[in-house]
Formats: C-alpha cells, structure tokens, sequence
C-alpha cells in the first residue's frame, strides 16, 4: 500500500493531468500550510494576519504552484503502487510486465473501467509468479468472466482417467480444451467474439510454449422431478447431464437413407436412385458407397432434378411403367407436355428422356395444376409434372460409371431414425371410421 500523503487526492484513480474538486481542495489545504509556515519564521514586525502586504501577495503565488508541484509529485510516486496506477500509466507501468510484446495501441485485451482494468493486470502478475500450470491457465480464463465460467480439460490426462477408450491419446498429450458456460450452460456469454479474442491474449501470456488450446462454449441439459415435496424431509432427484453438439442426438429426425440402386452415370461427378426421393439430403451430407468399383465415402455438394436444368427444345420421352410417351421441354424442376396428361401415371414412375442435355431417368413427383397433388393420387388432368430431387452431385470423381450400386446417404447428422420395412401386417383397420 503506498504511503499515506497529509494532503493526498482521496480520489482513485486521480486525475491527469491534476484537476477537479479534490485536487483544488487538497492544493489549498497545502497553501495554507505553507503560508502558515511562513508566516511562523517571520520576524513579529512583518507579520501580517492578511494577505494583504506586497510580501504575502509575492508568496502567497509561490505557495500556490509549490503545493501544485508538491501534489503531483505525489500522484507521480504513488503510480508505482499498483493499487493506485493511474490509468494513463497502466500500460508503462503495469501493462508491459504482462504482455511485454505488446504496444500502448495493439495486443492488450479490451476491458471497460479503468479499476477493472488495473484489477485484471495486478491480478495476471500474481498469476504469471505461481508458473504456467494448468490451474493457472483455468483462472486466467476466469478473469475476464462475470457471467460465466470456465474449465480446462487436460486432453490425455482425461482420456486416461475417465475415457480410456476414447479418442484422445498420447498424441494429444499438449493438448488442452477450455469450456466456457454462460449462466449454468444455458446462454452465450456477454459479447462471444470480444471475449475470446481476450482470452487469446491472455492465454499466450499465462500457457506454456509448447500447449495448444482450444474455446468451446458449453451448454447443458438439466433433467430434474421431484419425488415428494410436501413436509419436512422432503426427497428429491435432480440428474444433469451434458453433451457437446457432436454428441447430441435428434430423437426426431432421420439418420440416413439406404438404397441399393444407385447409379453413378458417365458424369462421373454424378449419382442418382429414381427409386427414392433425396430431397431431404443436404448439401454437405456424407454419400458411402459400399459395393462395386466406387465403394468409399463423398461429400455431397449439390441437391439437383435435372444435371443440366432449363431446355426449352422438345425432347423424346417415355415412362414406365403406365408407357407414357412424348415430347417434353424442362423449366425449372418440371416438365412439360400439352398433350399429355401425367394424371394416368402412377406412384413411382420413373421418366426417361432420350435426347438432349439432360438425357437419363428421373423420378415423377408431383402434378402441376389446380387438380395436382401427389403423382398416382391426385386427380388432374396435368400436363406439368414436378420431377423428385434424385440427383446427387459430389465433391470428387467416383472410379467409374455404374449401376445397382448398395449406398447410404446422412439426413440429418445427429438423426437416430431409420426406416424399418413391414410386410405381411394388415392395417386397413386403424384407418377405418
């Protein structure tokens, strides 16, 4: 604690340069002190009670920029105690001792309030003399947390304790993840982006040289029901568990499509089943193909009808199996015939266009028009029918064109649903009135 001054600045941090009211009082206070002192070693025949005299005036200015002087000398002293660094001097003093490598404009964290700010530096000294150790790093995150709270997980020396079977080794072993909770794992903390810029900085002052780490905000899952909540002794039994998105399951969405008609066509770049609508797959969804010549994984880049799209030139086509045939033209993810009606088709049909750009088979979806609807079901008449999204495009070439091929495709990445086929059950009577 810096020593105590008669006639200090009570407030802190002060002023810089010295102003406002507390300043003004302590410099008079001083002021009067001097001339007080002063007027004591005068002789009794030049000492006058007021200011008046020419020799009181003449003094009374010395004493004035005496006291400013001796005031800011003191400030000036008691900025080397870190309790009362005055903000335009943290960064000299205090600052460089902590992130040496940064400058008065670059490489320091953004925090509001000069207290908080000096707090947070005085703080990270005290941490960077107990050594880079992982509690050390734990509460260097925590710092600069006021509605959440952090923990760091050793890599290695989890998986060694809790998870031996898991997927972190010894090749993990410098290694560390921190988790960041807002509120109880249930909100973001206050400015993310701010915050973990922040915690870089400090982190690169706190860790050793050779760890890595990485930020991941977490949230929970809280389950809890009370058994007996009414008199004294009441039981209870509350469960928490967590998981990170990775981990977490969609017991509502389905999990992949299976098909074991895949067809990879002469545009190697290309895969499609008119057996089964993709529609649902998204793009970045994985595509394994198990059999045959292109049997391994792809991303899926695009969701399409037709490879080449829009064709206003009539081309030849036939449908199996109602045996449709005509010339159509493509817009968008329809076709078109005026005299045909695709009402006659059924669920499932499969078009095959013999010509053009876009020549191949494709899956009958849905009749155009104000009678449309489902193809097989709605009434129609139709002489536009929307084609399924059968087409898949992904990331790299497969080995070569095929056919029959045993695949599945991801739906939905944390999906647990699959489709399950039942025959032989007769349920015509849960749909009786």
């Amino acid at each position: 604690m810096a020593e105590k001054f008669p006639y200090d600045i009570a407030q802190n941090p002060a002023p810089n340069p010295e102003s406002g009211q507390a300043f003004e009082t302590s410099r008079q206070a001083l002021v009067n002190a001097i001339m007080q002192t002063f007027l004591k070693v005068l002789p009794s025949n030049y000492v006058a009670f007021a200011n008046g005299p020419w020799y009181t005036l003449q003094f009374q200015a010395m004493a004035e920029q005496l006291a400013a002087f001796q005031i800011t000398a003191q400030e000036v002293y008691k900025d080397s105690d870190w309790d009362f660094t005055r903000p335009d001097f943290l960064f000299a003093v205090l600052g460089t001792l902590v992130f040496p490598e940064a400058t008065a404009q670059n490489g320091l964290p953004l925090i509001d309030g000069d207290t908080n700010y000096r707090e947070f530096l005085q703080k990270m000294v005290l941490l960077l003399l107990r050594g880079s150790t992982a509690q050390v790093m734990e509460e260097g995150v925590e710092l600069l947390l006021k509605d959440a709270s952090a923990t760091l997980v050793e890599k290695f020396l989890h998986s060694v304790q809790r998870d031996p079977i898991g997927l972190w080794t010894i090749d993990n072993q410098f290694e560390v993840e921190i988790n960041i909770e807002g509120n109880g794992g249930t909100t973001f903390p206050t400015n993310p982006f701010l915050l973990l810029s922040n915690e870089g900085l400090v982190l690169q002052a706190l860790k050793p040289a050779h760890v890595l780490y990485g930020f991941r905000f977490l949230f929970r899952d809280a389950f809890g029901d009370i058994f007996n909540d009414s008199g004294d002794g009441a039981l209870s039994w509350v469960l928490e568990e967590y998981r990170y998105d990775d981990l977490r399951k969609n017991c509502y969405g389905t999990q992949s499509i299976v098909g074991t008609a895949g067809i990879t066509p002469t545009d190697r770049t290309l895969f499609t089943d008119t057996t089964l609508s993709l529609a649902s797959v998204l793009v970045g969804a994985t595509l394994r193909i198990d059999t045959g010549p292109n049997a391994s994984t792809y991303r899926v880049t695009d969701v399409r009808v037709f490879p080449f799209g829009d064709d206003a030139t009539p081309r030849t086509y036939s449908t199996t199996p109602s045996g449709l045939t005509g010339t159509l033209t493509v817009l968008g993810e329809a076709v078109y015939d005026l005299s045909q009606n695709f009402a006659s088709a059924v669920e499932g049909e499969v078009l095959t266009i013999a010509t053009g750009p876009n020549t191949g088979k494709y899956r009958l979806d849905t009749l155009l028009g104000s009678e449309g609807g489902p193809v097989g079901f709605a009434p129609g008449p139709a002489t536009a029918v929307r084609m399924s999204r059968c087409l898949l495009r992904v990331e790299r070439r497969m080995a070569q064109a095929a056919t029959g091929q045993n695949y599945v495709v991801d739906v939905d990445r944390l999906g647990v649903r699959a489709p399950k086929d039942i025959t032989d059950e007769d349920v015509s009577e849960q749909f009786y009135l």
